[in-house]
C-alpha cells in the first residue's frame, strides 16, 4: 500500500483517475513498482508488482487482466496442493486479499459457489475479469458478489451504483462439507456465509470433547457445537441471538443424523444467558465464545474492550475447574493492538475476585491461534 500522505507529487497530465494503472517511484524517480491509483482513498496506490518482479516476469507488468488471471490460477494451485477441495472439505478461502497479493479481494468457495467479498474500487472495476477467471474453475457453477458497501464508499464508490451493478442469480442457500460434517449455509448470512477460518479450531474441539459437557456461545450455524457432538460430547448447548442462524444450526443437526437429545440451541443474548447460568450454578467442561466483530473500527476500541472483558469474565466463571475456555476475536483492532491478550491476562490476575475460591494459579493460556495458514 502507498498511503496518500506518502505521495510527494503526481507526474503526468491529465492526472490519473481512480482505477488507473500508475507507476510508483522514490524521491530520485527510481521505480518501485506499479499499482492501482485511487484519488479519494487513504490507500492512494495498491501496489500490484514491485519493480524487480515486473522486470523479471514481464508477462503481467502493467496489465491487470493478466495479473488477475495469473494470481487466481496460482491460488487455485496452492489450495489444490493443500488438498482443497476434497470429498471431506469443500469450503475454504480461495483468495485472501494481501495474502494472495490481490489487496481488497476475498473469495470463499462453498461447494460449487464462489462468494466474492469486494472491499476495493479496483475489484469492482475488474468485476467481469474476476468472474471470467472463476468461471474457468470446473467445480464452480455460481458466483455470489458481496460488496462491502461502507468500505467501498471510502474508496469513492456510490452506494446506489453498487446496488445497480450487483444482481445475483445465486441460490440463497447451499450445502457444504467440512472435515466430514455437512452444513446448510446461508449465502446471505454473516461475512461470506460461513466462517471458513475456524475450520482447524472446530476440528480441534472435536478431538477433545469426548464425554464432556460443552457450551457454544454465539454459535451461528452450529459449527463448534456439531464438532463437539461428533467428537463424543455428552451434551452440547448452543446460544445465539439470530433466529436464522439457529434455524440453520437445527437443520444441520438433522443433516448429520445427530441425536437431537444431545444438542440444543437457544435464542438468547450470550451475556444474559451466562448471567442466568451463574445464578443456576451451571458450569461446563468446555466453553466456546466466538462473538461477532465488536470493534469494527478503532473509534469503538474502548467500549469493545469492556464488552470483551465482560464476556470472558462470565465465560471463565462458567468453566469447570480443569475445563477449557476457547475464546475468539475477529476484531483486528483488538487483536493487533494486543488488547485482547491483555484482557485475558488481566482476568487471570484478578481470579480471586472472579471465583468463590482462588483459582488464579489454575488459569493457564494453552494455545494462541492467529490467522490460519493462507486463511484457507
Amino acid at each position: 500500500m502507498v498511503y496518500s500522505g506518502a505521495v510527494d507529487r503526481i507526474i503526468g497530465r491529465p492526472p490519473p483517475k481512480t482505477g488507473d494503472v500508475v507507476l510508483v517511484a522514490d524521491g530520485t524517480e527510481k521505480p518501485i513498482g506499479w499499482g492501482l491509483y485511487n484519488s479519494v482513498s487513504m490507500f492512494c496506490v495498491r501496489l500490484m508488482q514491485l519493480e524487480d518482479e515486473a522486470t523479471s516476469d514481464s508477462y503481467c507488468a502493467l496489465n491487470m487482466e493478466k495479473l488477475i488471471e495469473t494470481r487466481i490460477d496460482a491460488a487455485v494451485e496452492v489450495r489444490r496442493r493443500l488438498g482443497l477441495p476434497s470429498v471431506h472439505t469443500n469450503a475454504y478461502r480461495l483468495i485472501n486479499s494481501e495474502g494472495d497479493r490481490l489487496s481488497g479481494l476475498i473469495i470463499d468457495v462453498f461447494g460449487d459457489v464462489a462468494v466474492v467479498a469486494s472491499s476495493a474500487a479496483w475489484v469492482e472495476k475488474y468485476k467481469s475479469e474476476i468472474e471470467a477467471c472463476l468461471g474457468k474453475i470446473n467445480y464452480i457453477n455460481h458466483i455470489n458478489w458481496r460488496p462491502s458497501v461502507d468500505i467501498l464508499k471510502e474508496d469513492g464508490m456510490n452506494e446506489s451504483d453498487l446496488k445497480e451493478m450487483h444482481s445475483s442469480t445465486c441460490p440463497e442457500r447451499t450445502k457444504i462439507v467440512e472435515n466430514g460434517i455437512g452444513y446448510t449455509i446461508s449465502l446471505k448470512g454473516q461475512k461470506t456465509g460461513f466462517y471458513a477460518d475456524q475450520r482447524e479450531n472446530r476440528q480441534f474441539i472435536s478431538t477433545i470433547s469426548d464425554g464432556l459437557k460443552v457450551l457454544d456461545l454465539c454459535c451461528y450455524s452450529g459449527g463448534f457445537a456439531l464438532n463437539a457432538v461428533r467428537g463424543g460430547a455428552l451434551n452440547v448447548t448452543g446460544i445465539d441471538t439470530s433466529l436464522l442462524a439457529l434455524e440453520l444450526a437445527k437443520e444441520n443437526v438433522l443433516l448429520n443424523s445427530i441425536d437431537p437429545g444431545r444438542i440444543s440451541f437457544l435464542k438468547e443474548d450470550a451475556t444474559e444467558y451466562m448471567k442466568g447460568a451463574l445464578l443456576r450454578n451451571e458450569s461446563w467442561d468446555i466453553v466456546i465464545i466466538d462473538p461477532p466483530k465488536l470493534a469494527p473500527t478503532k473509534k469503538v476500541l474502548h467500549s469493545a474492550s469492556g464488552m470483551y472483558r465482560n464476556l470472558n469474565s462470565l465465560a471463565m466463571q462458567l468453566t469447570k475447574r480443569g475445563g477449557l475456555l476457547m475464546t475468539c476475536s475477529c476484531s483486528g483492532a483488538v487483536t493487533q493492538s494486543g488488547i485482547f491478550l491483555r484482557i485475558l491476562q488481566h482476568l487471570w490476575q484478578v481470579g480471586k475476585s472472579l471465583f468463590s475460591d482462588s483459582l488464579e494459579q489454575h488459569v493457564i493460556i494453552l494455545l494462541i491461534h492467529h490467522i490460519p495458514k493462507a486463511h484457507t
